[in-house]
């Protein structure tokens, strides 16, 4: 009876043992979970690694999902297992099978742990994006996590619609539900582009580039025409993405030196290297994307240099679908500039320096004037006393050239008449060139003569750049309102060509409606143009230096 005793336990022991190395080898998130379902903004997500929901009930999704999908600024160190996601401000650091995380340098501690499974990252899909501010919500009956994601703004229901007002004294809250403080207020014929939905809300833009939420039942959904029916450029609708060839380049070898007073970086590759650069808050860092580009070498994927020195904290390296990038972390504001290059743009040396407009290259696109196959060329929108917004923007491209040049910019126009480049022909100057910042200068127009005002567009659907490209446009609107005094519309999202093309950061201003009399009258003005032109240029270099 007592060898039967012994026997039992033993075999007991074994399995209990056996059981804690299988949780141990696959982590807690293997010990029960099942498969789920995942829509953004109501679109099925298809994904090559499935998500599934763990033993905590938590969601857990592919890293390059949060990355891809949903536009956040992704990292993953397979040496230290440190996962690093970033957007909308907010910087979130995991580390796989651990339960403490930061958040903007503070601890937190989640429910659940990120994992490693087949050498890919996954994490806890509630905790990122309720950090981002997103909204998350599971339809247990679907097996469905339903994300609503503000960033996004291609939803049919949403894009190229406007919210009119149907009540007086209308609350604009800062998030879906009345619970949230109130940021501004509406009135009744108030007229507000939509951005996202979540629920019974819509998220509209208001005075000055923020955003805010209103109810559904009180307002009507209407064709964006009702605020602004400029025409669009030739090609807007059936342009194609510009064509790389299908070269990929190589990229051999990064190195940091970090022995001057400045510090410097190279990148080199077997081709003509083509890069982004753009910075982002909270943590500072300056961001170097370089398209169509991969490792010779996987150990540079999850790379970190600790420079420590100046005003540089360390350099990031990291590897996704046909695009390197490299993260500058920062001690304080700066900018990167290009100091050589060699061998046909094989090889670029960069230094990390204090913020300045000089030397950077901005690329200034006139609207209109293209070419059309009749031989006529678009006028862009008319005034009602003829005056063709294609004449009037190129003036102020010009000036505002002049006037980055006076600040030490370099500044190249996409036409200096009428063009034969096509929309994504206009970007690609910004992207062969390896432009700082696109800004592109048009006038806007309505039916109704009475509508008048300034705004500026950014397209949010460039990974990574969704906040930058926000920073320029707010910069420049600021500036823009501040030097010719009209009505701030605000700061806006649209899916222009020349700004879903451009790999660097880009903005779209529409000055004045030319369609108003009185605007339409300041626009002929060589005087008022001049103030539009200050006050681009100023935004720009504010964007720059901030």
């Amino acid at each position: 009876m007592n060898l039967f005793k012994k026997f039992f336990r033993n075999v007991v022991v074994c399995f209990l043992m056996i059981s804690v190395l299988f949780l141990v080898s696959t982590g807690p998130a293997d010990a029960a979970s099942k498969s789920v379902n995942v829509t953004v903004n109501g679109r099925q997500v298809n994904f090559d690694v499935k998500p599934y929901i763990d033993g905590q009930n938590r969601t857990i999704v592919p890293l390059r999902f949060v990355s891809e999908e949903l536009g956040y600024t992704c990292s993953w160190n397979s040496a230290t297992k440190e996962i690093i996601v970033e957007g909308k401000g907010v910087s979130i650091k995991l580390w796989a099978g651990k339960k403490a995380t930061q958040v903007n340098g503070q601890q937190v501690t989640m429910d659940t742990v990120a994992v490693v499974k087949n050498g890919r990252a996954l994490v806890p899909l509630r905790f990122v994006l309720e950090n981002m501010g997103a909204g998350v919500a599971y339809d247990k009956a679907a097996n469905t996590v339903n994300i609503t994601n503000g960033n996004y703004t291609g939803d049919s229901v949403i894009n190229g619609k406007v919210a009119l007002v149907s009540e007086d004294n209308v609350n604009i809250r800062s998030g879906p539900d009345t619970s949230y403080n109130v940021v501004s207020k509406a009135k009744k014929g108030d007229v507000y582009i939509v951005s996202a939905r979540s629920g019974q809300w819509y998220q509209v833009a208001v005075d000055g580039g923020k955003t805010g939420w209103i109810a559904e039942w009180l307002v009507s959904l209407r064709s964006a025409d009702d605020l602004s029916s400029r025409s669009p450029e030739p090609g807007e609708g059936r342009d194609t993405p510009p064509d790389n060839n299908g070269k990929t380049v190589s990229i051999s070898e990064i190195e940091v030196d970090d022995s001057g007073a400045e510090i410097a970086f190279t990148v080199s590759g077997d081709g003509k290297l083509e890069y982004s650069s753009f910075k982002l808050d909270n943590p500072r860092r300056l961001v170097l994307d370089f398209s169509n580009s991969v490792f010779k070498d996987e150990k540079y994927d999850g790379k970190v240099f600790s420079v420590n020195k100046g005003l540089v904290k360390a350099v990031r390296l990291g590897q996704s679908e046909n695009q390197v990038r490299v993260v500058v972390d920062l001690n304080a504001p700066a900018g990167v500039n290009l100091l050589s290059s060699q061998d046909g743009g094989n090889k670029l040396k960069f230094c990390v320096s204090e913020p300045s407009i000089n030397d950077k290259l901005i690329v200034i696109d006139p609207g209109h004037a293209s070419i059309q196959p009749g031989g006529w060329s678009d006028p862009g929108a008319v005034g009602p006393n003829n005056v063709y917004e294609k004449d009037v923007v190129l003036d102020i491209a010009y000036k505002v050239k002049q006037k980055l040049e006076a600040k030490g910019a370099d500044v190249l126009l996409t036409r200096t008449g009428d063009t034969s480049l096509t929309l994504a022909g206009r970007a690609e100057v910004a992207n062969k060139n390896n432009a700082d910042a696109f800004v592109s200068i048009h006038t806007n127009a309505n039916v109704s003569r009475s509508i008048n005002g300034t705004s500026t567009y950014y397209y949010g659907g460039v990974p990574g750049q969704s906040e930058t490209r926000k920073k320029l446009a707010s910069a420049v609107q600021k500036e823009l309102v501040n030097a010719i005094q009209r009505r701030d519309i605000g700061v806006l999202t649209a899916n222009f060509a020349v700004l879903r093309f451009t790999q660097v950061p880009s903005i779209l201003v529409e000055t004045a409606f030319i369609s108003n009399y009185e605007e339409e009258k300041l626009l002929a003005d060589a005087g008022f143009r001049a103030k539009i032109a200050e006050g681009i240029a100023n935004g720009i270099e504010r964007y720059f230096l901030d």
